[in-house]
């Protein structure tokens, strides 16, 4: 009789829990078939004239993905992990009826619904909120007289655009978890895929969902081993997304391990070393570099009391990282670690390209000085790198944002950036008085990419990259404002 009674017991509590109610059921009945015909592979044949692999799984995640918004407290935090996952793949364009757009263009403008009709809360006050207007409005002149500038208006609308709406689901109920997932998630996939190109020396084709060999003589190519690049265009652009990750899973392992959370600080801790592996194999100097100098920051930030911990927790990722690094990278890694402390030194392999790195330093620097106002306007400098330099190309830059920033924006420009950072600087002041561990996390992604961008411009030169990184920008301005929901502790 007790243990009927126990059982009785268990099944009323499930099915308190777990109630299956008139709205469930009508979504689970109409998900059904239509997840039925997306696995049979009916969906793909009928909705794509060239059906991939890809194409195939979209038939299949997006029955799901349309049950969990239906189903879920918050569907606006689904749409927003869809923006972040989608973000590495911004510049892949998805058609419907003859209109076609980017993942990252369509997944915000679904997200951006529930903002548009009232559903979700405000973000509140934010120091680079106030700043920001002022900012564009020290770019717009350097911006007029420019050349190409849909692509530099395109980068920073969708950078913002993403950054807001993390922003906005910092402010939900569970909201920060999602964001903090979706965006460690995001780039757990691009380490796992940049480790398979490196091992198998094939490249993944995002469009066709294919994979071929790399082609021979890539520009990237350090001597005969294929850099991988993940779905992004580069890859110093994998590097770059990769980087940021690190001191965020830092900043989640400790709390889960404050917590006692055994297993989901097992997972991150696995995906710490998988990014980390991931960013090692790009062989990507200025990116490492700026994700060791985001570990000093992470400890540096963190309460007193837990920055023994923390350097216990860092120290023992930096070993796994490094045992892992040195059995997969071989040789082509330590050579390439080893030409950081003098890169155009005789019998470096890349020599050659940093010295043409260090003369296009010479270029934009004096092309910002010889225009100090206003520089020369956007997409100028890449016309002037082709009259002085012979390997120039169309895509040549000044391999480093803020001579670029400089060059064409003259003191604006860096003005301009100057502004930002100042706001970002005082957001996570705010951030850091109640959430001090998560946001020396943040703190460390920001560092990372204000170093990564001595040596390259990607993240103000590609969607794909900024939209990658702006939930950072997004999460530091959530916890900044007022009001923020301390049970998402």
């Amino acid at each position: 009789m007790q243990t009927a009674h126990a059982i009785s017991a268990w099944q009323e509590r499930i099915a308190a829990r777990t109630p299956l109610g008139p709205q469930q059921l009508a979504v689970f009945l109409l998900v059904t078939p239509f997840l039925i015909l997306g696995a049979s592979g009916w969906t793909a044949h009928f909705a794509f004239a060239n059906s991939t692999i890809v194409k195939y799984l979209l038939t299949i995640a997006a029955p799901l993905g349309l049950a969990a918004f239906a189903l879920v407290p918050q569907p606006f935090l689904v749409l927003v992990a869809a923006v972040v996952l989608a973000a590495p793949a911004a510049t892949l364009e998805v058609s419907f009826s003859g209109v076609s757009l980017t993942a990252i263009a369509a997944t915000c403008l679904l997200a951006a619904v529930p903002v548009v009709l009232g559903l979700t809360r405000p973000v509140g006050t934010s120091a680079l909120g106030r700043v920001l207007p002022v900012s564009i409005a020290l770019a717009i002149i350097p911006m007029a007289h420019g050349v190409r500038i849909g692509e530099t208006v395109t980068v920073a609308v969708t950078a913002l655009a993403v950054a807001f709406l993390c922003a906005r689901a910092i402010r939900q109920r569970g909201g920060l978890a999602v964001v903090l997932l979706s965006t460690l998630g995001s780039l757990l996939l691009q380490a796992v895929l940049a480790i398979w190109e490196y091992r198998t020396r094939k490249e993944f084709d995002l469009y066709s969902g294919s994979a071929s060999a790399t082609a021979t003589n890539y520009f990237f190519d350090y001597q005969s081993q294929p850099r991988p690049t993940g779905t992004f265009s580069d890859p110093i652009s994998l590097a770059t997304a990769l980087a940021v990750a690190i001191p965020i899973g830092l900043a989640m392992l400790h709390l889960l391990l404050q917590r006692h959370r055994w297993l989901p600080a097992s997972a991150v801790g696995i995906a710490i070393a998988l990014i980390g592996l991931g960013l090692a194999l790009s062989l990507s100097r200025m990116a490492t570099i700026g994700a060791a100098i985001s570990l000093v920051v992470v400890i540096a930030l963190v309460p007193r009391w837990s920055r023994l911990r923390m350097a216990q927790i860092v120290g023992g990722a930096l070993a796994t990282l490094l045992i892992g690094a040195l059995v997969v990278g071989g040789p082509s890694l330590i050579e390439r670690l080893s030409s950081i402390s003098d890169p155009t030194a005789t019998g470096v392999a890349t020599a050659d390209g940093d010295r043409d790195r260090l003369f296009y330093w010479s270029v934009a620097a004096e092309t910002g000085l010889e225009h100090p106002i206003a520089g020369v306007g956007a997409g100028h400098l890449n016309e002037i790198l082709i009259a002085d330099a012979p390997d120039a190309g169309v895509h040549t830059h000044a391999h480093s944002a803020y001579l670029q920033i400089f060059a064409e924006g003259g003191l604006l420009g860096l003005a301009s950036l100057a502004l930002l950072a100042f706001g970002l600087l005082v957001d996570l002041r705010r951030a850091h008085a109640h959430r001090p561990t998560l946001t020396s996390g943040l703190a460390g992604a920001v560092v990372a990419l204000a170093v990564a961008g001595v040596t390259d411009v990607v993240t103000i030169k590609y969607v794909a990259v900024a939209a990658t990184v702006a939930p950072i920008l997004g999460m530091i301005v959530g916890l900044a404002g007022r009001g923020i929901d301390e049970r998402d502790n």
